[in-house]
């Protein structure tokens, strides 16, 4: 999707992150868990053997999922942990102020509040409301929470860039956190892949021709149960220890097989609608679900001067918290400077898979 010529240009104008001071190393897992892993891993990274006809991209997942097979913690070192009495909220609310701050913007002055909070405080609340409340916005201001699971920051990107262009907001913050590890016990293996944190996108209007320029957006339900939170073999409101497992082991695997090469055409149909060829994308922001994930992708989509980062060896996968994440640590590395083109993309349970693509500055 690109914005029409009469919609005024809407882009980032702060970026905030908070993560938890604990950090959790490998040495947290019981070593006999750990082998129980590593052996049905390894045996999993391997099959089955590929049709001659299966495109590049399967083959790069493949071969990339093939170097960590023999590391039950698929290259994650740490990653950071919330603890009690820490709270979701107080994590959104630590990483809305550093993108307030950091956009010279008063709380006061935020007319839409969007979360994505995975694993809320509370069910069936509102969870908006109480990151609203810490933060002490207006009493009028729309606040709202999503369910896009990891692909949060595009659906943030296409609601924000809505609501302004339709003139019912001029500034909406975008708020994501991942308090994961709360469900997650030490011999679950997905227990080591996933990390607690929070980050936040000030969204507003900028000048002609930056900000966001076109966003590519995909759903397919027919893997909804690749992966789930709730009580294995059980409906989750069904008694039983609440946890993150695979209903489909088969639809999971072809998630993971199919991600690159789905990530390509998003984001190919994303540098199209914009008018930006793939070799003037500066930086690329993908998703931390694995440690191979951003730089396969990257090359699989022809990025051949971009830049990217990958932090799942230091923070695992926080959820949506990783794309803003990952422009935050290129701007603070100084990846990402005015007039140059960011390219992200992202895949969330359900599931869906989006690419956005963001000229920088202000």
């Amino acid at each position: 999707m690109r914005p029409t010529p009469a919609s005024p240009a809407v882009g980032i104008l702060g970026l905030g992150v908070h993560l938890p001071p604990e950090i959790r190393t490998n040495a947290w897992w019981p070593r006999d868990a750990v082998d129980r892993w590593r052996e049905r891993m390894a045996l999993r990274a391997t099959l089955p053997d590929l049709p001659p006809d299966a495109p590049a991209g399967v083959r790069a997942t493949i071969d990339a999922m093939a170097r960590y097979a023999d590391d039950p913690f698929r290259g994650a070192v740490t990653r950071r942990v919330m603890t009690p009495p820490a709270t979701t909220t107080d994590m959104e609310a630590a990483a809305a102020r550093a993108a307030l701050e950091d956009a010279g913007i008063a709380a006061t002055d935020v007319d839409v509040l969007l979360t994505q909070t995975p694993v809320p405080e509370r069910l069936m609340v509102n969870e908006a409301c109480p990151t609203h409340h810490a933060l002490g916005l207006r009493r009028s201001c729309l606040a709202f929470g999503t369910e896009a699971a990891c692909n949060g920051f595009a659906v943030h990107a296409e609601l924000a860039a809505a609501l302004i262009a339709a003139g019912r907001a001029r500034h909406v913050l975008s708020v994501h956190s991942s308090a994961i590890t709360r469900v997650h016990g030490p011999t679950e293996p997905h227990s080591a892949w996933w990390g607690d944190g929070a980050a936040a996108v000030l969204w507003g209007p900028v000048r002609a021709g930056r900000g966001l320029l076109a966003t590519q957006h995909n759903v397919d339900g027919t893997a909804c149960d690749a992966l789930v939170l709730g009580v294995p073999e059980r409906r989750w409101w069904e008694a039983g220890e609440v946890t993150t497992h695979a209903v489909d082991r088969e639809h999971t695997r072809a998630m993971l097989l199919t991600l690159i090469e789905r990530g390509r055409a998003a984001i190919a149909a994303a540098l199209a609608a914009s008018e930006v060829a793939p070799a003037d994308v500066r930086f690329f922001a993908p998703h931390q679900g694995t440690i191979w994930l951003g730089e396969t992708c990257r090359v699989h989509a022809g990025l051949s001067a971009a830049r990217t980062i990958t932090t799942f060896p230091e923070t695992a996968n926080m959820n949506s918290v990783n794309v803003p994440y990952v422009l935050w640590r290129g701007r603070e590395a100084g990846w990402l400077g005015d007039d140059d083109v960011a390219v992200t993309f992202a895949g969330g349970l359900g599931e869906t898979w989006s690419s956005t693509v963001i000229r920088w500055g202000r």
